[in-house]
């Protein structure tokens, strides 16, 4: 048979020896874990022990038994079955306990007279603790049933707005029943989305999703509901919308920082939000509505602020970055890199340099990320030698697939950059005149370069310099130089109208027959052969 915890309050010591005498000739289903002599005692040890029963006195000095129980009752703990004692016969009492949710009153007298009594009423009270606990879980389940499935209506209705003009006057019409005007009436919108690097589950997980959801729901209606009249919709991915009234007088100070608080302290993520605000009435910028919600990257240059929905679409839509400057920009991040004299300092300045160039311009975000892999791969030749290299490069693509600010990919990217570092220290150490020449072969393959006039240029031995070369790149300098020629010319074969000589000439061999004959060594066709092949397998 089950054990129940009973903890007795009582202030009178002849009164309490007694009860607690009848408690424990019950000692085969009732455990004493406390007494207590007044409420605030009563209070202690309720929150200590958890008991599944409470025998108290009404009457005491300091707090009293109804005080004591209200304050179990805001305290969010599993409220105990609860037996009131008295010597009152006023109902005044009872109507209280009554609403405190006790479940039985009885008066001392009564349970003097009749030593059993006590006890009885508390078996019978304990026969239903299980009965209670399942129908609160059943309560508890079917209450978070309903309001999931509030959530996914709401979120169907607005994802069919997005898709079906003809569904706009249905969700429209959900805000006036939130109480949300339509017309010539300020509002605001949150667009809010969980960072995905501070996710404790894959983003693909739908189930785990719909639950942290369900949680972002309940954090911003709460919030939400001190202002006024809103509606909160949770997205795809971990994006919320909430639209609430933009009123002068319901301004907030705080507001939006208290949000960013309540998803650390209750979701334990961290979230990029952007507060818009519209000029007029809900009925007059449902396109700008839309183009927020389904926006693919709005944190990339801005977030965590608060600004009009005109400044918003301003910076809305992408470019793609002009070849020239891609190039450009790969050379300066591998120079603040790798140039052991540059310092930390120097690199922020690179970093914010080409962030005010990209927010200017609205250069893509994945043409960004691109940007930043690159400028990975091309520092990552150094360090072949280093085992982990490859493990590397594939983790930092899956994070980079992850990073929704720019802020986020620089980062992340620095932060990989210092790791293959590591991985070269705990390898092979590479020489930093061999890596800058390394660089520059990369970056521009037109220079017809010689093994003897590279090793003079840094003043090593041809010998020494072969043997440093090798063990950077794991491959000899005409091996490696020939490589990154037939790649480049493969590339250009496939992308460009160049006639073959150009290319020959623009990846720095000294003449068309060389080529040739060297393209067909390396890859077992022609130049020509190559492109047709390509041409083909596109079409």
């Amino acid at each position: 048979m089950n054990h129940y915890r009973v903890v007795l309050v009582e202030d009178e010591i002849p009164a309490r020896t007694v009860f607690r005498h009848f408690i424990e000739e019950r000692g085969d289903l009732f455990t004493l874990v406390g007494e207590a002599e007044d409420g605030q005692d009563g209070l202690e040890l309720f929150l200590e022990h958890k008991p599944e029963l409470i025998v108290t006195d009404i009457t005491m000095p300091g707090m009293n038994g109804l005080e004591m129980l209200r304050e179990i009752e805001k305290s969010g703990e599993r409220p105990p079955q609860i037996i009131i004692l008295t010597c009152h016969q006023d109902f005044h009492y009872a109507q209280q306990a009554i609403h405190l949710k006790a479940a039985s009153y009885l008066i001392k007298d009564d349970c003097l007279s009749d030593p059993g009594l006590l006890t009885r009423t508390m078996e019978q009270l304990a026969s239903q603790v299980h009965s209670i606990d399942e129908t609160r879980e059943k309560q508890f389940q079917l209450e978070q049933q309903v309001r999931l499935s509030e959530i996914e209506i709401e979120q169907s209705l607005f994802l069919d707005m997005l898709l079906n003009p003809a569904a706009e006057a249905k969700w429209l019409r959900t805000l006036e029943e939130s109480q949300l005007p339509l017309q010539e009436a300020r509002f605001k919108v949150l667009l809010l989305e969980l960072d995905r690097g501070s996710l404790r589950f894959p983003i693909e997980q739908i189930e785990e999703l719909k639950l942290w959801q369900f949680a972002g729901v309940n954090v911003l209606k709460e919030l939400l509901g001190s202002i006024g009249a809103n509606k909160v919709i949770a997205l795809d991915k971990g994006r919320f919308l909430a639209v609430y009234t933009g009123a002068l007088k319901l301004e907030r100070p705080g507001f939006l920082d208290q949000v960013l608080e309540s998803f650390a302290a209750n979701l334990k993520m961290k979230c990029f939000f952007l507060e818009c605000r519209f000029g007029q009435g809900l009925q007059g910028r449902p396109e700008a509505l839309k183009r927020l919600a389904s926006a693919p990257y709005p944190f990339f240059y801005r977030s965590d602020e608060s600004i009009g929905i005109e400044e918003w679409e301003r910076f809305a839509f992408f470019q793609r970055i002009p070849e020239p400057m891609s190039r450009f920009w790969s050379k300066v991040l591998k120079k603040a890199l790798l140039e052991p004299h540059l310092s930390t300092a120097a690199l922020e300045q690179e970093r914010s340099s080409l962030f005010r160039q990209a927010t200017e311009h609205g250069w893509d975000p994945e043409q960004i990320k691109s940007l930043y892999l690159r400028v990975f791969l091309d520092m990552s030749h150094t360090a072949i030698g280093a085992e982990g290299g490859a493990e590397l490069e594939a983790a930092l693509r899956k994070k980079l697939e992850l990073c929704q600010t720019f802020d986020s990919v620089h980062e992340t990217t620095c932060a990989y950059f210092h790791k293959l570092q590591q991985l070269q220290e705990g390898g092979k150490k590479i020489d930093s005149s061999i890596s800058r020449i390394i660089q520059h072969m990369r970056e521009d393959l037109s220079y017809p370069y010689k093994l003897e006039e590279l090793a003079a240029s840094i003043n090593y031995s041809v010998p020494y310099f072969s043997s440093m070369f090798k063990k950077a790149v794991g491959e000899s300098f005409v091996q490696y130089l020939t490589r990154l020629r037939i790649e480049k010319a493969k590339l250009l074969l496939l992308t460009t109208d160049y006639k073959t000589f150009e290319i020959s000439e623009s990846i720095g061999f000294e003449n068309y027959r060389s080529f040739n004959r060297i393209f067909k060594k390396e890859t077992g066709v022609s130049p020509s052969g190559y492109r047709r092949k390509g041409a083909a397998m596109s079409g």
